[in-house]
């Protein structure tokens, strides 16, 4: 069985970004091209790998192994591709690397200043973890990644704050006081927002019981969606409510850390004016 790396693509996209419209958009592609790639990838699998939940989707039990093997299969693949290309500063595309947790606050504005410094250079998405960015940069295999932890990586650069605060199903979000062990919804290690939520829960005196783990964002969301605990995000999403009582009401300010290949400190200054344009809007909406 030969497997489309176009349809293993459309498949990590769909997870990372939580839909078909927001993977689509994200691969500039159509969103029926994006369904057509998962037809084709369900048909080659023999199982279902997503299925309807409200206004979005979830993977399926057979999606969630399929997506963490078939990720190792295309980093493989796109490591490859990247040493072959990347002959100098200036071949190939421009690869930028990104935490989940800023695809929907700030995103669009960081890549905006990206396409406008690169002088028409192809721009390519990476989107992961911090710890995996961090290994990916030391690699070669990026040109820039916006991070939470700048690992050992020399001269980053600090790009402004977002805020993580917790998150809930309505219900749970509801309650004047947290249950008791509290339900916590955290990502696979290693995964500093894991660690800060952990630490935090701890500071305040709460007892602190994992009842979810995932490996990318959308497992993270489908699991508080479902009401099965708390988890300590940048921003919520569908089914999603802040928690605005009692002492998880507390905010973390989070410091961004910009990492950049030695040719590409010029982007520092124009980064960090798109990250505080896009969150003082998120903080001002009216005025956006």
């Amino acid at each position: 069985m030969d497997l489309d790396p176009t349809h293993l693509r459309s498949l990590l996209a769909i997870v990372r970004y939580g839909g078909y419209h927001r993977a689509a958009e994200a691969l500039h592609l159509t969103q029926p091209a994006v369904s057509r790639h998962m037809r084709q990838l369900e048909a080659q699998l023999g199982q279902p790998l997503f299925a309807r939940r409200g206004r979005g989707v979830e993977l399926t039990p057979f999606g969630e192994r399929a997506a963490a093997e078939l990720g190792d299969v295309l980093a493989v693949h796109d490591r490859a591709v990247a040493r072959l290309q990347r002959r100098g500063p200036d071949a190939g595309p421009f690869v930028f690397g990104v935490i989940e947790n800023l695809i929907d606050p700030v995103l669009p504005d960081v890549l905006e200043v990206v396409r406008e410094q690169i002088d028409g250079r192809g721009l390519q998405l990476r989107v992961d973890r911090s710890y995996y960015l961090v290994e990916r940069l030391a690699r070669g295999e990026l040109d820039a990644a916006i991070v939470i932890q700048p690992g050992d990586t020399p001269d980053p650069i600090e790009l402004g704050a977002i805020t993580l605060r917790w998150w809930a199903s309505p219900a749970l979000a509801a309650l004047e006081t947290p249950p008791d062990p509290l339900p916590v919804v955290v990502y696979d290690p290693p995964c500093s927002l894991r660690d800060r939520g952990l630490a935090m829960l701890d500071e305040l005196g709460l007892n602190a019981q994992l009842v979810a783990e995932s490996p990318h964002l959308t497992g993270v969301h489908a699991a508080v969606r479902n009401g099965l605990g708390y988890a300590l995000l940048a921003a919520g999403g569908d089914g999603l409510r802040p928690v605005t009582a009692g002492p998880l009401a507390a905010t973390i300010p989070a410091r961004l850390w910009l990492l950049l290949a030695p040719p590409h400190r010029s982007l520092a200054a124009p980064l960090r004016a798109a990250l505080w344009r896009a969150t003082t809007r998120r903080a001002h909406p009216a005025a956006a």
